[in-house]
């Protein structure tokens, strides 16, 4: 281990991208002790014989990136480091030039290097912070300049020329190298950055096309399987007797369950490998509803729901969407609506305005509701509402796939819930003429 990478909290050495960001933080507050260093020996040329304060300034100046590297291993907080590093050195520039002239006072530049230095941090609380604590500093010495609160300063006039040339040619270099070194760390960590991306963008490719292909594969003895169950039902040759028929029923039951699933799993990787085509189009929203109601009608009718239409007028307004992906969605949470449904409930149709761009088609259920604690989840992948309880099957791939479908057709999709009584899931579409103008 080298001395910049011993300046890395232990407890980050796992995370390249955060070692790289400690790295780059050490090596910029190491640099500044550098050039304060050998600022010194310029210092020292023109001033030929300082006084003990003078040396116990610098010595300060020297010791305080260090310091502050120090605490940031310590600590591991980043930001605790460089507001203590920054805050010391102001103080310590506010103190020599309290000392050697106020406002006037050779030092001043230093203030500048200073908070140049934390705009190279990119850290707006930093910046904030340590901004706010100079421009006291400044106050204070314009204040102590003008009321004449200042000590005899330890330099003569015949010194401020060059002390002042030392300081402002030792403020630049502490500006231009701690840049270059954030600079070159900030070009690393960029080009970690695009190695990882371009390695997940790899991964998502091969997950895709791996899924694609399992998914092909099982749907085929799927297939078969279900065919077979078939055939042993309909076989009058050799009929089935009640206890055969109910286990074929079970047969043939387990394998739609499955099959469903593998082709959530297949759309899902097709959505997330771009091979999804829309094909949006205008139509009215009575075509996308009126042929799912029948659909979903004989699943409501068993557990005794009453599906109810509201859209009235607003059915016939025009939208711009594919009735394909769009029918797949308002299905989707049609059969949601039925699933999470108590016995003897509703569930209505509704069409209202969203604005003045968008159509929105809610469906409503007088269910259960969603607890507040899943909310956050409830679009997200293979997320089981009512998992818990063991009464709900499904991977969870539904409303995942319903959100990304519909925000491929440029809509948008959400719901509203109250726990205990019932959920209102909608669908906005954007209208056909805004789209048009637009």
């Amino acid at each position: 281990m080298d001395v910049i990478t011993w300046f890395v909290p232990p407890g980050v050495l796992g995370d390249v991208r955060k070692t790289t960001r400690h790295i780059g933080i050490a090596k910029s507050l190491l640099a500044i002790s550098l050039v304060t260093s050998l600022s010194l020996f310029g210092y020292l040329a023109v001033r030929g014989n300082p006084v003990p304060a003078e040396y116990a300034l610098f010595a300060a100046a020297i010791c305080m990136p260090i310091l502050g590297a120090l605490l940031i291993r310590a600590t591991g907080d980043i930001t605790l480091g460089l507001v203590t590093t920054n805050i010391g050195g102001i103080l310590i520039v506010a103190a020599w030039a309290f000392m050697t002239g106020g406002v006037r006072s050779v030092a001043i530049p230093l203030f500048l290097a200073n908070i140049s230095l934390l705009s190279t941090f990119g850290n707006a609380a930093i910046l904030l912070v340590t901004g706010a604590v100079l421009m006291v500093a400044l106050v204070f010495l314009y204040l102590a300049t003008s009321l004449v609160w200042l000590p005899a300063s330890f330099i003569p006039d015949a010194d401020t020329p060059g002390l002042m040339l030392t300081s402002m040619l030792g403020s630049v270099g502490l500006v231009v190298l701690a840049g270059v070194v954030v600079a070159r760390e900030r070009a690393a960590a960029k080009a970690y950055l695009r190695a990882a991306q371009h390695a997940a963008e790899q991964s998502s490719r091969a997950k895709s096309v791996f899924l694609t292909s399992m998914s092909h594969e099982l749907r085929t003895p799927l297939n078969a399987i279900l065919g077979f169950a078939e055939l042993l039902q309909l076989d009058r040759a050799r009929p089935l007797d009640g206890e055969q028929l109910k286990k074929t029923g079970h047969i043939a039951d387990a394998g739609q369950y499955l099959l469903g699933l593998v082709t959530q799993v297949l759309e899902m990787s097709r959505i997330e490998a771009g091979e999804l085509q829309v094909n949006s189009e205008p139509m009215r929203a009575e075509q996308v509803i009126a042929p799912c109601l029948p659909m979903i009608e004989l699943e409501a009718q068993k557990k005794g729901l009453v599906l109810v239409d509201e859209c009235g007028a607003r059915a016939g307004w025009v939208v711009w969407a594919d009735p394909v992906l769009v029918k797949q969605v308002l299905l989707n949470l049609l059969s949601n609506a039925v699933k999470f449904n108590r016995n003897g409930g509703t569930i209505t149709i509704s069409c209202q305005p969203a604005g003045t761009d968008y159509l929105r088609i809610g469906v409503a259920d007088t269910g259960t509701g969603v607890a507040s604690g899943k909310k956050d989840e409830l679009f997200e992948p293979f997320a089981r509402l009512g998992a818990e309880a063991g009464t709900i099957q499904g991977a969870g791939l539904g409303l995942a796939i319903a959100k990304r479908l519909t925000e491929r057709m440029r809509g948008r999709i959400g719901y509203e819930s109250t726990p205990g009584r019932g959920s209102t899931f909608w669908l906005e579409l954007p209208l056909a003429e805004v789209h048009a103008s637009g």
